[in-house]
Order: C-alpha cells, then structure tokens, then sequence
C-alpha cells in the first residue's frame, strides 16, 4: 500500500528528534510510543531504545504500568559522548489519580519527593526551560509524506508484524523512517482512560516526563488500523540512528516490584 499526503504535524514532530539536546531526544524516543498500545484492567510494558551518533553512544530502557486509579513509569539511560562525558539518569514517576498527587523518585540518589500539581508543574517548567523551543503556531510547510506497508510478515518479539517505510520530503532534504507495527493488539481502553485523567489533572496539558508525548503515524492512510501498536521503530538522521524496540506488553494484575518506593529511600522537598 502506498499513500503521498501532506501532513505538516508529522514533519514538525521529526524536527523535535534531531534538536540538539541529547536529553530531550532520548527522552521524546522513549515517550512518544506509550499511547499506541492495548490493554485491560491493568498493564505492563516494557521499552527499550539505544542509538549512535557522531559524538557518541545511547542506550536505556522504560517500564510502566497502568492500573485504574494510579500511573506508574520508570527510566534509565546512559549516554557516552567522546571519552569525556558519561550521563546516567534513572528515575520514576507515581500518578496518583485518587489524590492528584505525583511523586518523583531519583533511583541513583535514592530519594523521592512528592509534589501538588502546581509544584511538579513548576518544577517541570525550570528543567525544562532550556529545551527545544515550542511552536504553537500553525506550520506552513507542505511537506509530502510517503508512506508504504510491506504485506510480508515479520515476528518481532514474538509479535506478529508488518514493516511501513515513511519518508518526509520537502525541498531541501529527505527524512525516513521504519517502522514495524502489529493489527492482533490494538489501543488500550486504560491507556485512553488515563490519558483523559492526566488531561483533567494537568488542564489539558501532560507535561512530556509522563510519557503520553507521540508522533501522529499516519496509518489510515495507508489502509491500517489507526490504533496499531509499534513494536520497532528505526531512523537515522542527521544526528546519527536511533533504534525502539517494544519487548513486553502484558496484563499484569500486581503491581511489579521495581514500580514500588524502596524502604531506605528519604523522602525530601526537593531532588
């Protein structure tokens, strides 16, 4: 199946991927994928993601859990530019939708703290303050999207998949990306509940440290199920090639041990 439309919203995710802020890049990798995935009453997923660039090496991997009153994710990553820097971060996030309480939990450090919405949102806001810059204004570029499905077969960790090719294209370069989605596991109906939760708690806006930031596939238009879960996803850019791999989903009815805040770690006003 082939498709060419302009989908201007997609060329300015890509964009975001190859900003130069190997932080925010590894953080939009592993985030931008939770919301394309199926599930019941509760849900376990596990990602990983690794890449290499001109400067460097990347590698991590993210865990998270859904249930119906409380959102659970955990990170870490290690990134190795040159011989001179080496940046490990490992890190986790507690929703509680019952209270509207979110706590932060610095692994390494062994502390967490647990904030208001208010809070964590200010608190966000000065991390994030030198970032990417955010564009709400409308894009103007007509960029055309190419996108194809391969009807062959592929078994990626032991889903069941097919592989799309997308390739962005405008006057000055070319943009393509792999990849691998499975039709047998849909969209989750407690991923879209919880979405909807954190919409209402934050106001509309999900800060991007919990994961519900995603890419806009385009997959109706090349006659696949708008709700198909990514199970691999593959690009090179400028900046090097970054590699997403989907490795568990699964109905998990007790909450997993890594999830839990351990008994030594101090509880402080702020990490």
């Amino acid at each position: 199946m082939l498709s060419i439309i302009h989908l201007p919203k997609l060329r300015k995710q890509f964009k975001k991927l190859v900003y130069n802020n190997l932080k925010k890049i590894i953080f939009l990798l592993f985030l931008c994928f939770s919301y394309n995935l199926n599930g019941q009453s509760s849900l376990l997923i596990k990602e990983e993601i690794n890449g290499s660039f001109s400067q460097g090496t990347m590698n991590g991997a993210i865990d998270r859990y859904f249930s119906d009153d409380t959102y659970y994710l955990r990170s870490n990553f290690n990134i190795k530019i040159f011989r001179l820097i080496n940046i490990k971060r490992e890190e986790g996030y507690i929703v509680s939708l019952k209270d509207s309480t979110i706590t932060r939990i610095n692994h390494r450090k062994k502390k967490f703290v647990t904030y208001t919405v208010s809070k964590f949102l200010q608190d966000i806001d000065d991390e994030n303050s030198g970032g990417p810059p955010d564009d709400d204004g409308e894009e103007t570029d007509d960029s055309d999207v190419v996108f194809s499905v391969s009807e062959e077969i592929e078994i990626v960790n032991d889903f069941e998949t097919k592989k799309a090719t997308i390739t962005v294209k405008d006057e000055e370069e070319e943009i393509e990306l792999f990849l691998w989605f499975t039709e047998k596991t849909l969209n989750s109906p407690i991923v879209n509940s919880t979405l909807k939760k954190l919409e209402n708690l934050f106001g509309g806006t999900i800060p991007p440290n919990l994961g519900f930031e995603q890419i806009p596939v385009p997959f109706e238009k090349g006659g696949v199920n708008k709700d198909a879960l990514i199970v691999k996803y593959q690009t090179t850019v400028e900046d090097g090639t970054f590699t997403y791999i989907l490795f568990k989903y699964s109905k998990n009815v007790l909450l997993p041990d890594i999830f839990q805040i351990p008994k030594e770690y101090k509880k402080v006003k702020k990490l």
